[in-house]
């Protein structure tokens, strides 16, 4: 459109836009903006709801503007907020909960904020996918900000290191093999996306191909990804002809299937001394150093003791299960993926350790654990996706009685929708704990402790494991 206009964002969007308000006017959302900056900014699409601008030039920049150290940055928009310095992120971060607490009429306290020990090299999963280039070529890449053309990162200064390489041996070959990305207008092609995962314990690499159908090609593919990096152990292939974006195609229990392609099923990490076993669709956190972090501060709000039973929902491969087991007298984590059950009773036995895994919806798995833990009081960690609890779940947890229970949550407003109730009942929130998980972006963990109005009677102590491994 060409307009340019001054000024002076006030809020931050999700998304990472800085957000002007005001003048019964659309909002507008700046692109580069900072908020508080008065800026020039040139507008650049007039949407139904709303207005989009790119920032361009401030007469008195913002103190916590930096130059992005990514030439893609504005392609990409995998950083929103690269152009900020670390202080500025942190203010960023702070504003983002606080406004999703008030949408909610809750005003909270922020505690400690958890600053990312590095800015680069610190992703250790990348999602790509593929597509034609302007010249007919196989090109892979992230998804573009404003519409899915894909941008070519082969140098992206987030990823760790062995993920670059990986990233470009898997363009390299694909293109080598000539295989065909695919067009899902005309339903053709094979490739859509692939998925690598990282292991910063080992330097071992999975990787998952995402493809419409499955063709020798992709074997060919697999075998020469890890003939050419002694780093790729594994490589998968999950099946997705359905419509829509989403990388994986889960079934009605939450399972991403895949066949193995070649190499092994899982590798290793390990954090804050336990080993997690990871597979191909699999959660697991994407800056293994903030999630040691993550972890210890989470158990240690919640003051485990040999006295104590744990119960994490939502454990994925056992995240805090098993590292909750290392204090409390015992640990049980639910999870509703069978194969990220597997492996998290396959790091139980490994570690050692006095943790049970229950698979099942958590919703579904609650009514038995109700009985189970009658009378014991248990501490109780909720990690939920980002759309956060299902209908029905706050209710089963307060029927646990817990003695205290941790949220930990990617998503704000998820939580702060979550917890409301939970406050007008009489919990006490506690101060909240923010972690830069993704530096560079308006995404932080946030930890909510909450302790129910009264301490519930406990008439006994932890049960015994009672499953076997």
């Amino acid at each position: 459109m060409g307009k340019k206009v001054v000024v002076t964002p006030k809020y931050w969007m999700p998304k990472g836009e800085a957000k002007c308000v005001g003048g019964g006017q659309r909002p507008l959302l700046v692109w580069q903006g900072i908020v508080g900056e008065e800026a020039l900014v040139d507008v650049l699409h007039k949407g139904q709801n709303q207005v989009f601008a790119r920032w361009m030039r401030s007469q008195k920049p913002s103190p916590h503007r930096v130059e992005p150290p990514c030439e893609k940055v504005g392609a990409c928009g995998g950083c929103p907020w690269m152009h900020m310095d670390a202080e500025g992120q942190r203010a960023g971060h702070e504003a983002v909960v606080r406004d999703a607490f008030q949408q909610e009429r809750l005003d909270v306290d922020i505690g400690a904020y958890h600053a990312s020990p590095v800015d680069a090299d610190y992703r250790h999963v990348v999602k790509v996918g593929f597509g034609w280039s302007d010249r007919g070529r196989l090109r892979m890449g992230a998804w573009g900000r404003r519409n899915r053309e894909l941008v070519a990162i082969p140098k992206c200064p987030v990823a760790s290191p062995v993920l670059r390489k990986v990233m470009n041996s898997l363009a390299h070959h694909a293109i080598e093999l000539q295989i065909h990305p695919y067009d899902a207008e005309n339903h053709r092609g094979v490739l859509r996306s692939a998925v690598l995962r990282a292991s910063r314990s080992t330097g071992e690499v999975l990787v998952t191909l995402v493809a419409a159908k499955r063709t020798r090609f992709l074997t060919e593919l697999a075998e020469a990804v890890a003939q050419g990096c002694s780093e790729v152990v594994g490589v998968w292939l999950h099946i997705n002809s359905g419509p829509g974006n989403a990388i994986f195609l889960r079934d009605d229990e939450g399972v991403v299937g895949a066949v193995r392609l070649a190499g092994k099923e899982t590798i290793e990490d390990e954090l804050n001394g336990v080993t997690y076993r990871v597979g191909p669709g699999d959660f697991f956190q994407t800056h293994p150093q903030m999630a040691e972090v993550l972890y210890r501060r989470t158990l240690d709000r919640l003051k485990l003791t040999q006295d104590d039973t744990l119960l994490d929902l939502y454990a994925g491969v056992g995240g805090m299960a098993l590292a909750g087991a290392q204090r409390a007298g015992f640990a049980l984590g639910v999870e509703a993926v069978d194969g990220a059950v597997q492996r998290a009773r396959e790091s139980a036995r490994a570690n050692r350790s006095n943790a049970e895994f229950m698979q099942g919806l958590v919703l579904e798995v609650l009514p038995e654990l109700t009985q189970r833990f009658a009378g014991v009081g248990p501490k109780i960690v909720v990690d939920p996706a980002r759309r956060g609890l299902e209908e029905g779940v706050r209710e089963a947890i307060v029927s646990l009685k817990p003695s205290r229970l941790a949220y930990v949550a990617c998503s704000a407003r998820s939580l702060a929708r979550d917890v409301a109730p939970l406050v007008q009942a009489g919990w006490r929130l506690q101060p909240l704990e923010l972690f830069a998980m993704f530096p560079h972006t308006p995404h932080a963990e946030v930890l909510a402790i909450l302790d129910p109005p009264e301490a519930p009677e406990t008439t006994r102590r932890a049960p015994k494991r009672k499953l076997v491994r």
